[in-house]
């Protein structure tokens, strides 16, 4: 059974690798950096213009690498497990997973206000059963039970470490978590779970029914409609199919976008989309409150990313189609700014581009678009984050660039050092390179953060680029069978968390 789930944990996290965007907690990932005679960043000098290079991937650790990258909340649509924050529930129609709303830390923290443990979490390692969540004031851990085979989530209070249940959820894995103030909402690829969020209570627990020898299985996150009434989740979306094995993506049927009651689970519909291609976790929703966002992924091949794929903005009061565009390959990485659209275009593993488009109630217009030019070690992910008035862009060498949102002209860079890695030089050496880890990328009002995948958390000033300040947590290392150094980073007012892999909990203020 552990056997069994570990692949099949393996295959979530592989999609969840090609699939990253930061959000208000993200995962520092990395090697031992390279500091030198140079200040604890190791950056170089603002450039207010706008060098390219191929580097050797990192042979160990970089599908862990690639997956705490991707680990984080604030969103209520994207993470490993999940992820949530409070602008889901937006007036502004702005959706955006990378954006925290809270004032930064202008100066370097003068230290730690307040420590307390949790439990172990083992993250990055074989029994990692998921990465903490923070989310309005309560953290969430979860970790494998006495018997490895279910996830136990806890719930602990954020000022003070107390902890407020643990439950077993009965699930082996969890493909995503969110939440809608009131419950919680986690999922494998066929079950969904809602418990509520003051108790752990289970509220209800569904598995949508297929005619055998179908089974339902869902592709993605799933993504939140609430209620403004109640202010509670009343409808549920997904991509799936009806599939006859859930493991090898076989034969499917009844593609679309499902509609599941946030009340008890159940069936509510389907919007049909036969050319929908699932695989590998490829397409992705985004709900603003009155319309869906979908980037649907359509091809004859069984690929990743594909060919072709759909933009698509539905009315979510009668599930007709607002508009729809034709896109080279697949958008990813859904962002709303305000009227705009951003997301990540891929086709084919290789090229990169990040879309801007211009949206309203009748069409859309792509704004500009930029191929991405990167040469850290981390597959097709790529780190990026919006405010109102930036697209804040990892390129090559270590390089972070600030793309003017209406237009795409680059307003500053900033170059970071390099971090260490290793790579086998030979069947028993292993030789030290220079490497480039993905970033992760996180904006709040008036700060921009950045977790160089090496261990170092910089602030920078949004507007001009200048390093405010930046300060060292861990020094990341990576084996074949274990890793240490692990950790995730919250923002909060004027101040930011740190949980370890151990569960300790540090409030830097």
């Amino acid at each position: 059974m552990r056997d069994e789930q570990s692949q099949q944990e393996s295959r979530i996290r592989v999609v969840l690798v090609e699939r990253g965007i930061n959000c208000g907690t993200a995962l520092v990932t990395g090697f031992q950096s390279t500091i030198g005679s140079r200040r604890e960043d190791g950056g170089q000098e603002v450039n207010t213009n706008g060098r390219s290079g191929k580097r050797p991937w990192v042979i160990a650790g970089l599908l862990v690498l690639g997956l705490l990258s991707t680990s984080m909340t604030g969103c209520r649509n994207k993470a490993t497990p999940g992820t949530v924050n409070s602008t889901n529930k937006t007036t502004s129609g702005t959706v955006n997973s990378s954006f925290v709303d809270v004032n930064g830390l202008l100066v370097a923290p003068a230290g730690v206000a307040a420590s307390y443990p949790t439990e172990e979490l083992n993250m990055g390692n074989d029994l990692n059963a998921g990465f903490p969540q923070f989310f309005d004031g309560v953290i969430y851990t979860f970790s494998y039970g006495t018997n490895y085979e279910n996830v136990q989530m806890t719930a602990w209070g954020q000022a003070t470490g107390r902890k407020l249940w643990s439950v077993d959820t009965g699930l082996n894995w969890i493909m995503s978590f969110v939440s809608d103030g009131k419950h919680l909402f986690l999922h494998t690829n066929n079950i969904f779970y809602c418990v509520d969020k003051k108790t752990g209570a289970t509220v209800w627990k569904s598995t949508p029914m297929a005619t055998s020898p179908y089974v339902f299985g869902l592709n993605g996150e799933i993504v939140l409609h609430i209620n403004k009434q109640s202010n509670a989740a009343d409808r549920l979306y997904v991509l799936g199919a009806e599939v006859k094995n859930l493991d090898t993506g076989g034969e499917q049927r009844n593609p679309g976008i499902y509609i599941l009651d946030g009340a008890d689970g159940k069936l509510l519909g389907r919007i049909d989309w036969p050319a929908l291609t699932l695989s590998n976790g490829s397409g992705e929703l985004l709900c603003d409150g009155a319309t869906l966002y979908a980037s649907i992924p359509e091809s004859t091949e069984a690929e990743y990313p594909v060919q072709k794929s759909s933009l698509v903005a539905f009315d979510l009061t009668t599930n007709k189609i607002l508009w729809q565009e034709s896109v080279d390959g697949e958008g990813r990485n859904l962002v709303k700014q305000g009227n705009m659209l951003i997301f990540v275009r891929s086709a084919m593993y290789s090229d990169r581009w990040i879309d801007v488009w211009q949206i309203n109630a009748n069409g859309a217009t792509r704004l500009w678009t930029r191929k991405v030019d990167a040469t850290f070690e981390i597959g097709s992910f790529t780190p990026f984050a919006v405010d109102n008035t930036h697209v804040y862009l990892q390129g090559s060498e270590g390089k972070l660039m600030a793309l003017d949102l209406g237009t795409g002209k680059e307003t500053w860079n900033y170059r970071f050092a390099p971090t260490k890695g290793s790579v086998l030089d030979g069947p028993n050496t292993i030789k030290s390179i220079d490497t480039y880890p993905a970033m992760t990328l996180t904006t709040t009002r008036d700060v921009l953060y950045v977790q160089d995948g090496g261990g170092l958390v910089a602030a920078l000033d949004p507007t001009t680029g200048k390093r405010l300040w930046d300060k060292r947590i861990s020094n990341l290392q990576i084996g074949e069978k274990s890793t240490s150094g692990m950790f995730v980073f919250q923002p909060v007012d004027k101040g930011f968390y740190i949980i370890t892999s151990d569960g300790k909990v540090d409030l830097w203020k």
